[in-house]
């Protein structure tokens, strides 16, 4: 049962991880191709906008590296 849990979770965590350690490293170093955004402007209609983005850039390097985590791990229980 361990065993299954952590051919789950480790993916799963490697992934986030990741894509958050990108992320982090492209609003530090101002990369635009690794940065999310954020911002609210208030208009003139009394109420408001919010526009949000961002690269995907670093959630599809986050889920590739996942595959592999995944990959590395059911290749290390077949041996």
């Amino acid at each position: 049962m361990k065993s299954k849990l952590s051919h789950i979770l480790a993916p799963a965590v490697v992934a986030i991880v990741v894509s958050i350690a990108l992320y982090n490293l492209g609003n530090a170093l101002e990369i635009s191709w690794l940065r999310f955004y954020y911002e609210q402007s208030v208009s003139t209609a009394g109420g408001f906008e919010l526009e949000t983005g961002g690269s995907m850039i670093p959630l599809l390097i986050g889920i590739a590296s996942g595959f592999v985590v995944e990959r590395l791990l059911k290749k290390r229980a077949m041996n």
